[in-house]
């Protein structure tokens, strides 16, 4: 796990090892989700050719949702 401090401005720095891993770059955009207790960071690959070729019947964020909730789930009962 990585901890960051928020700027004045509201701005992070996400660690160089982070960047690396994931191929993020200057100028590069990054999706942030709200699922009320946790936010989630996820690079946008807008060169990425195959999008839109997998259809899902719920939206992504609906089931990392659902997928979160299971664990919680899981987790409560351990």
């Amino acid at each position: 796990m990585v901890t960051v401090k928020v700027s004045s401005k509201g701005q992070i720095v996400l660690p160089k090892a982070i960047r690396e891993k994931f191929g993020i770059k200057e100028g590069d955009e990054l999706e942030v989700l709200d699922f009320g207790n946790e936010i989630v960071i996820v690079p946008v690959k807008k060169d990425l050719k195959l999008r839109g070729l997998v259809k899902f019947e719920k939206p992504v964020k609906e089931i990392l949702r659902e997928i979160r909730k299971e664990e919680e789930e899981l987790e409560a009962k351990e």
